[in-house]
């Protein structure tokens, strides 16, 4: 992968991600406008993993064609959205874009020679896409197994809005404990991320702390 097709840019998905993560909440009453709004956001998004995935024609072809397809699904589904297929299609096609770009971020930073300002844009920024990326497939669970989550305090069936709040709360190990995994399926998923994001933290920290190094006994 071209490092150049990274650099410069990770601190621009890393910002669009926390604005993601920070807006959500003007979805909640379901506003086909303020879903769009935020669709477009997300598409920002896209934009910005299609570029840090440059690396090669095939490569912007095939992000490209993943930015189109959840596009359109996302926009159907925003005129319908309790159809099963179109919510299912819409989370397929978002899980298959965070590891995407995911892949793209991990590989810069694991491949990089020294501790930059864009190792650290790139490190802060997977972490918040892998907080994105089980949105989908919490939400794919709920979809086909509704009941596999509940919302203690708001009751109701759990919508994709409160997945983004449980997802980052997972990752984070905080478990507030009022969104719960209510089915063997569902405590699976969580358990899977909670690893994750413990892992995760613990390698890039010893990775850093390396590359650190080399370069302090390197200068």
């Amino acid at each position: 992968m071209k490092k150049d097709a990274v650099k410069g840019r990770a601190v621009y998905v890393l910002i669009m991600t926390v604005l993601l993560n920070m807006l959500y909440p003007i979805t909640s009453g379901n506003s086909f406008v303020a879903v769009i709004i935020y669709e477009i956001l997300y598409a920002g998004l896209f934009i910005l993993g299609i570029f840090v995935t440059s690396d090669s024609r095939a490569h912007i072809a095939w992000s490209v064609s993943i930015a189109v397809i959840w596009f359109v699904a996302a926009v159907i589904y925003s005129l319908d959205p309790t159809n099963f297929w179109k919510t299912q299609i819409t989370y397929i096609i978002l899980v298959i874009f965070h590891i995407n770009i995911i892949w793209a971020l991990m590989r810069y930073i694991f491949t990089a020679e020294k501790v930059t300002a864009d190792v650290i844009y790139a490190a802060c920024a997977v972490y918040f896409l892998l907080s994105f990326f089980f949105v989908p497939i919490y939400g794919m669970l709920e979809t086909a197994v509704p009941g596999s989550y509940v919302d203690n305090t708001l009751g109701g069936p759990v919508q994709w809005q409160q997945f983004v709040y449980f997802s980052l709360i997972t990752l984070s190990t905080a478990g507030y404990g009022d969104v719960l995994p209510a089915t063997m399926w569902a405590r699976m998923l969580a358990g899977i991320e909670v690893t994750i994001g413990v892992l995760y933290v613990a390698i890039l920290v010893a990775r850093l702390v390396s590359l650190y190094d080399v370069q302090r006994r390197s200068g």
